[in-house]
């Protein structure tokens, strides 16, 4: 059994796909099956279903994944020691992130922190919410960047990078897209576009519902997708609307690809969290949550270039 088969386990799950893990990992699509198959053949137990959104855990792939992740975990936190045991400083700091703050977010603060700490190493993988949770949980990641805490309000220590708001988008000839402003009761007849069920998007969007006193089983949902970009692109052509990041929306209706309505009956804002274990960490990894602790005044600075 070799760690590479964990760690292609684990970004085929990431990524949701053969072809993207194969990517991600700058190695070929058949190593990517390949070590899949050999992971398989141990357990003797199949560990991905292949359908249209792409490569899903099956009970068994579950279980494994549990395992790999506190497995790979354990051996990042030995070599971690063993470098300070060499007297070494120990440079990387992993983060698990969502898409909002791991892609419009999170660049814009490591390229301030690398100014003062040019030295400092980041791997950033971006995944859904509840991935995201996991990674810390099993500490194979020092932090988690994302946009819910619902399930895990007590669970880490954390700190707001910042506020945004959650917006309506609709195709750009939809009707919909002529008003200022829409109610939730009035999308609730159009088809809609989900984020999946461990998106932190789609929780706050359920719990925007809910304080409305409208079951989210009432949306007419049509298809459930991975990312906000995926969600973006169906709603561009005409296949339903969403709910999703203001952030993201504005950068797609700049495009040209979309329409954003407010929603005027909703408490549409959600903050954004950077989260850690509650115990010490290595030192860059002390420094940047330091550092992200004065960040959080000038968010919105950030947030306003896109």
């Amino acid at each position: 059994m070799r760690l590479d088969y964990l760690k292609t386990f684990l970004t085929v799950l990431e990524t949701g796909g053969f072809l993207a893990a194969a990517k991600k990992l700058g190695v070929s699509q058949a190593t990517v099956t390949n070590h899949v198959a050999i992971l398989e053949n141990f357990f003797e137990a199949k560990l991905f279903d292949r359908t249209v959104k792409g490569a899903e855990l099956t009970e068994a792939g579950k279980i494994l994944k549990v395992s790999a992740e506190k497995i790979l975990g354990e051996i990042e936190k030995a070599k971690s020691q063993i470098s300070i045991l060499k007297g070494r400083t120990v440079e990387l700091v992993r983060i698990a992130a969502s898409t909002i703050p791991g892609e419009h977010l999170l660049p814009s603060i490591i390229a301030e922190f690398k100014k003062e700490h040019p030295m400092a190493k980041f791997e950033v993988r971006i995944m859904d919410t509840g991935n995201a949770l996991s990674c810390l949980k099993n500490e194979t990641v020092d932090f988690a960047a994302v946009g819910s805490l619902i399930g895990c309000e007590n669970d880490f220590e954390k700190l707001e990078l910042g506020e945004e708001e959650l917006v309506l988008i609709v195709p750009k000839n939809h009707g919909l897209g002529k008003k200022q402003t829409v109610k939730l009761n009035e999308i609730l007849k159009y088809p809609y576009i989900n984020r999946e069920e461990a998106s932190g998007t789609r929780k706050e969007t359920e719990r925007i519902l809910l304080e409305a006193k409208i079951p989210p089983q009432k949306l007419n949902v049509v298809l459930e997708l991975g990312s906000t970009q995926a969600v973006i692109t169906a709603v561009s052509e005409g296949k339903g609307i969403s709910i999703i990041s203001s952030i993201a929306a504005r950068k797609a209706e700049k495009s040209g690809l979309i329409k954003t309505v407010k929603i005027s009956n909703a408490k549409t804002i959600r903050k954004l969290y950077l989260l850690r274990q509650k115990k010490e960490l290595n030192k860059t990894c002390e420094l940047f949550w330091k550092f992200c602790q004065k960040m959080e005044t000038s968010f919105s600075q950030i947030r306003d270039n896109f």
